[in-house]
């Protein structure tokens, strides 16, 4: 069986969506050693990343690659990695495509509407590859929330819906020991000893980093201690900057937009608590590095979160920036409450492996290989 994985471009620079597809080119071999495994990505262009030029690598230059790519060369199943490039499709052969969803927060996007020319032609796009998701012989879902929502909003087949969870283990204990933590912290420029709370992702709006902002500057006020609020993986807006500053909290404030997953190893299991209040997730895939790393986990009881955390993090119910600050000085009050949360978090993040997710990855393969072949 020839399988080929058309990954996100490299130019994207989208860190999960470029680990989803090391670790599936890591991991597919090893359990399917008869078959052969393909990868067509396009090499990172000498001319950068202006909107453009991304524009045309994702929708013009990607897809041509992935066509020539098929000629003269047995037939094979296509798995297309992210879902926000399912209009590769159209240069493939549906019967024999599988399409990784997310999320799908395009569709919402697109529901939303909008006016302006940009937006507009943004929503067109989205549309576009929406149609071409639809056209998928079957979807790989990272979460029931996201089958539901597939199956909901854009009608697809329940039976053409696989859920794979992701893997978790990518992250793991740090180098160096307790010297490498207190190393990663320093290059925090945070203060020795320092109490933070830590925030891992984007700055979207669904992210909800006010919320976050806010129930930090709360939380100061509850606990009286002396906390900082680190943010990694995002740009603040100059909004934030002056919000924070209107609030006197500017000092207590540290952002890093990119670390290795070794410091951010390191940054979790120094992080007092994970404040996560997104209000769309297709998975959550922070909330399941702290789990591994014994951060505690304060996380909004929303889009697929729950299945990722379970009973072993705290979930409030309400998108208030006074609920997480309460819910976080609960946590950090109670040492009982952090031990149990953390042993729970330990054992269940446990069962999110990359080997499994690619096992069951292998698994939709067969099937939709089998469904062709009839």
């Amino acid at each position: 069986m020839r399988v080929v994985l058309v990954p996100d471009l490299e130019l994207e620079g989208w860190k999960s969506m470029e680990l989803y597809a090391r670790q599936l080119e890591r991991w597919l071999p090893r359990l399917a050693p008869d078959w052969a495994f393909e990868v067509v990505r396009l090499p990172m262009p000498r001319w950068g990343r202006a909107r453009p030029l991304r524009f045309a690598a994702r929708y013009v230059l990607l897809p041509r690659r992935v066509a020539r790519a098929r000629l003269g060369k047995p037939m094979a199943l296509h798995h297309i990695l992210d879902h926000s490039y399912a209009h590769v499709l159209r240069w493939l052969d549906p019967r024999r495509t599988i399409i990784t969803v997310h999320d799908l927060y395009p569709y919402h996007l697109v529901s939303a509407g909008g006016t302006g020319a940009r937006v507009r032609l943004r929503n067109a796009i989205l549309q576009w590859v929406l149609a071409s998701l639809r056209e998928a012989a079957h979807v790989i879902a990272d979460s029931e929330f996201t089958k539901r929502e597939m199956v909901r909003g854009l009608g697809y087949p329940e039976e053409r819906i696989t859920v794979v969870p992701l893997g978790g283990d990518h992250i793991g204990a740090p180098s160096g020991g307790e010297e490498g933590v207190r190393r990663a912290v320093r290059q925090l420029d945070l203060p020795p000893g320092a109490r933070f709370i830590l925030h891992v992702g984007s700055c979207d709006e669904r992210k909800n980093i006010w919320t976050a902002l806010r129930a930090f500057s709360r939380l100061r006020e509850l606990t009286g201690e002396d906390l900082y609020f680190v943010q990694v993986g995002g740009r603040f807006a100059r909004a934030h900057w002056r919000a924070v500053h209107r609030w006197g909290i500017a000092r207590y404030v540290r952002q890093r937009a990119d670390l290795s997953w070794e410091q951010l190893a390191s940054v979790y299991r120094a992080a007092a608590l994970l404040l996560f209040p997104s209000t769309y997730e297709g998975f959550g895939l922070p909330v399941l590095e702290a789990m591994r790393m014994g951060t505690p986990v304060v996380a909004l009881a929303a889009g697929a979160v729950p299945e990722v955390l379970g009973d072993a993090g705290v979930l409030v119910p309400e998108n208030e920036a006074e609920a997480f600050a309460t819910a976080a000085a609960r946590v950090l009050d109670d040492e009982m409450l952090r031990d149990t949360l953390v042993t729970r978090a330990r054992e269940r993040a446990q069962a999110f492996t990359w080997e499994e997710t690619a096992r069951r990855v292998l698994a939709v393969y067969r099937v939709v290989a089998s469904s062709d072949a009839q």
